[in-house]
C-alpha cells in the first residue's frame, strides 16, 4: 500500500513540501553526521536531502519503494536503488545509516521496525550512526491530531489538500487520510486523489527499546532541528544510535 501512495504523491510531493527548509535540515544532519564520509539513506524520496548533503563533501546512496520519486532523485544525480528499508540488503557498509522525515513512523508493526534497525545494522561500519526521527508519542497524545487544509500553487497546478486523521490508540497509531485535489491551470480539469498513510507514534522506552533489542545504544535524544530536550509539545523526535 505504501508503495502505491507514494507513486500518486510524488507527482506532487515537491509542490506541497517547498516550504520545508531542506538546506537547515541539511546541515543539522550534518552537524549529527561528524566525521562520516558514506551514508545510506532509507527512504531517500526525492532525493533533496542527498543533493544537500552530496555537496557538503558526503557520499550518497538511497533507497526508496516508490519507482517515481527515485525518477526524480535520479535527476538530481543520486545514486539509488528502489529497495524496502525492512529488508534491503545493498552488501557494503556505511559509515552512517540516516532515515529522515519520519520514515520509522511508517513501521507500523513491531515486525516491521525491528527489521527497519536490522537494515540499519546491516550497513553499519563499526562506530558508525543510525540517525531517523519519529513522531513522539508524549506530543501526538497532548496536541491530538486535527483536521487540517493545505493550498499550494505554481504556474501548472492548484493543489489542496485535504486531512483527516484517524487516531487508533491502542495501536499508537493515526491514519492520516488525505483527499487530494490537483487543477489543472491551462484545462482547468482537476483530479483528485485519495491517499492514507499508517503512521506509528513512540515513546523514547519504546525506541530505547527497539533500539537495543537490535544492537544499538541511544546517544542523543533531541527535537528535530532545535537540539532541544523532547516533551508534549515536540511532534518530531531525532535519535542517533551507535551499534554496541
Amino acid at each position: 500500500m505504501v508503495t502505491k501512495v507514494f507513486d500518486s504523491y510524488s507527482m506532487y510531493y515537491n509542490l506541497l513540501y517547498k516550504d520545508k527548509d531542506y538546506a537547515a535540515e541539511a546541515d543539522y544532519i550534518a552537524h549529527l553526521l561528524g566525521n562520516a564520509k558514506t551514508v545510506f539513506e532509507m527512504g531517500c524520496g526525492t532525493g533533496k536531502h542527498a543533493k544537500l548533503l552530496t555537496s557538503k563533501g558526503y557520499k550518497m546512496f538511497g533507497i526508496d519503494l516508490s519507482k517515481t520519486m527515485l525518477e526524480q532523485a535520479k535527476a538530481l544525480g543520486i545514486d539509488c536503488e528502489q529497495g524496502d528499508v525492512r529488508t534491503f540488503r545493498a552488501g557494503r557498509k556505511f559509515d552512517a545509516v540516516i532515515s529522515l522525515f519520519h520514515v520509522a513512523s511508517y513501521q507500523t508493526l513491531d515486525e516491521d521496525i525491528n527489521n527497519y534497525f536490522k537494515t540499519a545494522a546491516a550497513h553499519l561500519n563499526k562506530g558508525g550512526k543510525f540517525i531517523f526521527d519519529v513522531w513522539h508519542k508524549q506530543a501526538v497524545l497532548a496536541q491530538v491530531p486535527e483536521k487540517r487544509t493545505k493550498t499550494l500553487e505554481n504556474d501548472d497546478i492548484k493543489v489542496v489538500r485535504y486531512c483527516v486523521p484517524n487516531h487508533i490508540k491502542e495501536k499508537d497509531m493515526v491514519e492520516v487520510n488525505y483527499t487530494i485535489e490537483v487543477t489543472d491551470k491551462s484545462s482547468r480539469k482537476t483530479e483528485i486523489l485519495k491517499e492514507c498513510h499508517p503512521m506509528r507514534y513512540f515513546s523514547n522506552e519504546d525506541i530505547v527499546n527497539f533500539a537495543s533489542k537490535n544492537g544499538f545504544k541511544i546517544v542523543k535524544t533531541e527535537e528535530w532541528l532545535t537540539h532541544k530536550t523532547p516533551g508534549s509539545d515536540t511532534w518530531g523526535v531525532c535519535y542517533v544510535c551507535e551499534v554496541k
